[in-house]
């Protein structure tokens, strides 16, 4: 069988962990988008600029390449370090990401080039970011007192421990409890 989350196809979204992979699956099911491209989880920012360069390069590129990444810290030095992976291409890419995406045209012998950086191209964050902002208010409060009340009760022992928990927590609140809000200005 093969992994979900690492579909190498002609029309391929890279994302940077599993997690990511997992709310794109969702919100394609959620709003019944076809299954025109694969999904290929890389393992981290760093790892998915790498396999960008690579695709772009070998022999039978694919069509189109999707990039969906955190902003982090800074969505400027994330644009900064995308537009510098790519400046050895003759890549056009606007100086900012557009606020609805940035899609590069292709090249010859290149595949056209998509990029959303999370949580919404315009600010810093990362995906938790993106869901907390589809979760109902309600259902992000109780993820939160859960948190609080398992480190209350020191069902918690180590910070990466809870600071995962936390993320988990707040992915499975948006997905697993159904609490996407379709109107969301995200969804056109």
């Amino acid at each position: 069988m093969s992994d979900i989350c690492k579909k190498d196809s002609d029309k391929i979204l890279l994302v940077e962990g599993i997690d990511d992979c997992h709310v794109v699956m969702a919100l394609c099911a959620a709003h019944q988008v076809p299954e025109t491209f694969g999904i290929y989880e890389c393992g981290g920012d760093t790892k998915l600029l790498k396999r960008l360069n690579a695709l772009i390069v070998r022999p039978e590129y694919p069509q189109v390449i999707g990039v969906m990444l955190d902003a982090d810290t800074s969505i400027e030095g994330r644009w900064a370090s995308i537009k510098g992976k790519l400046s050895h291409y003759s890549y056009q890419l606007p100086d900012i990401p557009d606020i609805y995406g940035t899609i590069v045209e292709s090249l010859p012998d290149k595949p056209k080039l998509g990029f959303w950086l999370m949580p919404n191209n315009q600010n810093s964050g990362k995906l938790e970011d993106f869901c907390a902002e589809l979760a109902e208010a309600t259902a992000l409060a109780f993820a939160r007192e859960c948190i609080a009340e398992a480190q209350a009760k020191n069902l918690t022992t180590f910070k990466f421990l809870k600071l995962n928990r936390m993320r988990s927590l707040i992915i499975d609140v948006v997905l697993e409890l159904s609490v996407v809000r379709s109107q969301s200005k995200y969804f056109i």
